[in-house]
């Protein structure tokens, strides 16, 4: 129990307003907003995606044409100062494409330049290809991909790469031609409505518009990894060609996206979201803008920073004032939803080696929360014109954050506050006003036993909090937002769906209560519901409780990085320090009948304790962030305190 073990992470945001749950998916479909009537935040990523063809090809690099060329510019690229002639491998293809990498197994040390034959038989310049940002783990390496405008035949430069010229059958060379293989892409033009359109509304109020991953045509996605909090947004560039149209930028992401996903195997975008020199935002990685998904694109330092690439080279060129704004307003809106200061810093260290990276497994530094992909890695990403804009992003952040969190009618804001922060607002207003009024109110359950709700919150407060779970079932967008990813979300709106909760919602001394509900009768719902958000395989740890608790039914993300594990009776948490409470019976039905950890109690701090004397167990405590509960046997009663 002293050993932290966490869970093969699968959960996915639920979708916060939901039209219908239907059979005829896997086993729950909540689409649209109609089912709230009036419910308008989109959850962008949950809509299907829409069948964009993607075309890719490959080749080994061994099997392009061996072409000397002369030419200037090879002296850029590395080598003797007078050399300028240089073999390098050609390809065409039949089909147009306008993305190009190179892809290799294992560590190699690998500088590639890329240009591309335009329509009237020029070169374009060399666009110079850095090594991919890896996830921890992946078998395959390669290059960034490189927009370089629809062509049909490239031209690639190497280092450190024996191109076997001459007949030559071996190489003294570290790497050979037949140890790279290049790669061909084309995301074509549009969005799946055809222009570029940033959705109307997305995850919260406040939020910069975006292009939805549905409207980018995004295919599917593995299960998300969550990695709480996010303390720091990282900028990049993509490279290669500036000469894109607005048209074209979707398809730049549909390619990024296929040669992250697909060809190299990451399973989705390495990105969390992009931006095109017109200002466009784009959804990036699957499993939620506002959650701490863990993206692949600063390696060795993924974890718990937020990556965003705007579209191009900005090394020469420098980036549209409508780009930095952009980056300014949906880091600034992240920072808030997260909680970190725009204008800060904060502790990195490199969770493993990566070559390139100034700093090795378990090094770091204290790095700005608004940071570049240059201030980890020994490269010039996101170049040096929009390194120089740094300042400006911040800026720009700085007043988005400061607009959302000086707010009171901000949704993002109210989604962002967990139980802990509510019950240190709450303990600082009642220091400095003194104003507490202890309600007690206690309520029949349908079962015959009562539940007794001790409200020790002042009365302002108390009315706020008792309206989250009515709102959440009545479609309140607000109470949408606020719920949106939450475990507890997803099994009221389900439960609500099913019909457990009809005339259910009882507010007791200031407090809603789902009076009546339990575990056991929820059971049967939970899995199907949790198999919509994204159930997973449950590391053992979990195993170890069925005896008391039943078998297990389901599980999820909460609040704050949480995992829950729900059983046939009970309920099992881990909170993101990794310790772990579980609760079985009335405890456990108590706190799924004041909203789990969306309610004003929050997560668990303790295991369930007698309170008796003498190991008396005719009364039984579990404290939680926000208060306890307290069931007494003999009486069949059960105390909820709140804070």
């Amino acid at each position: 129990m002293h050993q932290r073990r966490s869970l093969n992470r699968a959960s996915r945001r639920m979708h916060p307003a939901w039209a219908a749950i239907s059979a005829a998916t896997v086993a729950v479909a909540m689409v649209a907003t109609a089912a709230f009537g009036g419910g308008n935040i989109l959850q962008v990523q949950s809509v299907a995606p829409a069948n964009i063809e993607v075309y890719s090809d490959t080749d080994t690099f061994a099997g392009g044409d061996s072409i000397v060329v002369d030419d200037a510019a090879v002296r850029t690229q590395g080598g003797e100062d007078t050399e300028v002639r240089r073999v390098v491998k050609e390809f065409q293809r039949e089909r147009e494409f306008s993305i190009f990498a190179l892809t290799w197994t294992g560590d190699r040390d690998i500088v590639a330049y890329v240009r591309a034959e335009r329509a009237d038989g020029t070169w374009s310049e060399w666009y110079e290809m850095e090594p991919a940002s890896l996830p921890a783990g992946a078998l395959k390496a390669g290059t960034d991909p490189i927009f370089i405008e629809p062509t049909k035949r490239v031209q690639v430069s190497t280092g450190n790469v024996d191109m076997l010229e001459d007949g030559r059958a071996d190489s003294e060379a570290p790497t050979t031609a037949n140890d790279l293989e290049a790669v061909f892409i084309d995301g074509g033009t549009g969005t799946a409505e055809g222009d570029v359109n940033m959705v109307a509304d997305s995850y919260t109020a406040g939020m910069p518009k975006v292009v939805s991953r549905a409207s980018w045509g995004a295919g599917s996605s593995s299960n998300p990894t969550y990695t709480e909090p996010v303390t720091a947004a990282t900028v990049h560039h993509t490279a290669g060609s500036n000469n894109y149209t607005e048209a074209q930028a979707p398809g730049i992401v549909r390619g990024i996206w296929h040669y992250h996903a697909v060809t190299q195997g990451w399973g989705d975008m390495g990105y969390n979201a992009l931006v095109d020199k017109y200002g466009n935002i784009y959804e990036g990685r699957a499993g939620g803008l506002d959650r701490a998904v863990q993206g692949a694109h600063v390696g060795g330092f993924n974890a718990n920073t937020w990556g965003v690439s705007v579209l191009g080279d900005y090394q020469q060129t420098s980036p549209s004032q409508q780009a930095i704004q952009s980056l300014g307003e949906i880091i600034g809106w992240k920072a808030a939803v997260a909680g970190f200061d725009p204008m800060g810093q904060s502790y990195h260290a490199a969770d493993f080696n990566f070559r390139g990276s100034r700093y090795g497994q378990g090094q770091g530094a204290m790095f700005p929360n608004i940071n570049a992909h240059r201030d980890f890695h020994y490269n010039q990403c996101p170049g040096d014109n929009l390194y120089a804009r740094m300042d400006d992003i911040r800026r720009i952040a700085a007043v988005k954050y400061n607009a959302l969190k000086t707010s009171d009618a901000n949704p993002s804001t109210t989604a962002t506050t967990t139980p802990s922060q509510k019950q240190s607002q709450k303990q600082n207003q009642n220091q400095n006003q003194n104003q507490n009024q202890t309600r007690t109110e206690t309520v029949t359950n349908q079962n015959g036993s009562k539940t007794t709700v001790t409200n020790n919150s002042d009365s302002e407060t108390s009315s706020a909090d008792s309206q989250l779970l009515s709102d959440l079932l009545a479609g309140d967008a607000t109470a949408i937002a606020t719920a949106a990813g939450t475990v507890a979300g997803v099994i009221l709106v389900y439960a609500a769906k099913q019909g457990l909760l009809d005339d259910a919602i009882k507010n007791v001394a200031g407090q809603e209560l789902i009076a009546g509900l339990t575990v056991k009768d929820a059971a049967p719902y939970i899995g199907p519901a949790l198999k919509f958000v994204g159930s997973s395989e449950v590391a053992d740890v979990w195993y170890q409780f069925e005896p008391a608790l039943g078998n297990i039914v389901g599980t999820g993300a909460g609040i704050g990085g949480s995992e829950m594990v729900f059983y046939e009776s009970g309920i099992g948490v881990q909170n993101n320090s990794g310790e772990i409470f579980t609760m079985v019976g009335e405890i456990a039905d108590a706190w799924l009948q004041q909203g789990l950890d969306l309610g004003p109690l929050g997560l668990p701090t303790s295991q369930i304790i007698s309170t008796g004397n003498a190991g008396d167990l005719d009364e039984v405590k579990m404290e939680f962030e926000g208060g306890a509960i307290v069931y007494t046997p003999s009486e069949n009663t059960v105390n909820i305190i709140t804070d």
